[in-house]
């Protein structure tokens, strides 16, 4: 099965990481104490700069990690570190990341790693320059990989009954290939969708003669669009093409089938949003569409990513009377 990874989008998804938290921090690893509701929160939880990363399989919650910017009410890494005082005295944007929890059955499919690929792109997208994390020992040497360094020795909390890392990561230390996905994803991402699904190779991405509720943009990764009845390969697509891009504006099922053929990772274009968005200002979405398109075919080959840029502007004019361009 396929694994989304995105930012919390209703109140159900977040009761369900409030709960996720519970199982994890106070029945398995006893961090915490027993509550009635059994769910863990804190005042962190209720502030509009918090965001909650999610990872799901088969529509299960899997994982989550939580993303807090830094705002005069402070962040909740302040309670465990004095991190303030290994940060550059002006222009700083920090955020800090916590309550990171994988549910034990699925920490061999690099959920982690995917959870912090996304706060990445939420960081660079939003010009984050420092992260902070009180760190579990546990997890040190993957932090570190992502570029975290720690700032002190390690501590003990007393409210966790636990030992922690202080570390911190400044953003321009940020392993290169997490950089370069974020940056990439940056580029596709015109809606700020914040979400992507990874596909195991051989996994079936959309199948004909389905409805189709959602765009892709391929981060990484090829797939191949094969015909549905006799499975030959129609196609092969590859890093920043769109597909799936006539279900974003019309109702016909998919003609043919795309097929994994690696490890894949997309971005997703969720219909809903790109109505949304076009439906406010058609203009500045074609626009939009337009320059990220030009700015991929500067370093990649025109030949591969023409036809889907042609055909979502095709639907664009045609659905909602836009111009062709002087």
């Amino acid at each position: 099965m396929p694994i989304r990874v995105s930012i919390t989008k209703d109140p159900e998804q977040i009761d369900s990481i409030l709960k996720l938290r519970y199982d994890l921090f106070c029945l398995q690893e006893k961090l915490f104490q027993p509550t009635n509701d059994q769910r863990i929160v804190d005042k962190f939880d209720m502030l509009s700069t918090t965001r909650n990363m999610l990872a799901m399989r088969d529509d299960k919650i899997i994982g989550a990690l939580r993303i807090n910017v830094d705002s005069p009410a402070g962040v909740p890494a302040d309670n465990y570190y004095d991190f303030r005082q290994h940060l550059p005295k002006e222009n700083v944007n920090m955020m800090s990341v916590g309550m990171f929890c994988v549910r034990e059955a699925q920490r061999s499919l690099g959920i982690a790693l995917h959870l912090i690929s996304l706060s990445a792109i939420f960081a660079v997208s939003n010009d984050i320059t420092h992260v902070i994390a009180p760190t579990n020992p546990a997890i040190s040497k993957l932090v570190t990989r992502v570029g975290f360094k720690p700032v002190g020795d390690m501590q003990y909390a007393p409210h966790l009954g636990g030992n922690f890392i202080p570390m911190m990561l400044d953003m321009r230390d940020l392993a290169d290939n997490l950089q370069t996905f974020a940056q990439r994803t940056q580029l596709y991402n015109f809606l700020q969708s914040y979400e992507y699904m990874l596909f195991s190779k051989g996994e079936t991405v959309l199948q004909a003669g389905a409805k189709g509720d959602t765009g892709f943009v391929i981060i990484e990764g090829e797939a191949e669009v094969r015909h549905a009845a006799s499975g030959d390969v129609l196609g092969v697509l590859g890093q920043g093409q769109f597909f799936g891009e006539t279900a974003l504006l019309t109702d016909n099922t998919q003609s043919a089938d795309v097929i994994a053929t690696s490890h894949l990772q997309t971005m997703v274009l969720p219909k809903d949003a790109f109505l949304d968005h076009l439906r406010v200002d058609p203009t500045q979405m074609q626009n939009s569409f337009d320059h990220r398109m030009n700015a991929e075919l500067l370093g990649l080959p025109q030949q591969k990513y023409a036809q889907s840029h042609r055909n979502l502007k095709c639907v664009l004019r045609r659905d909602f009377c836009l111009a062709e361009p002087a």
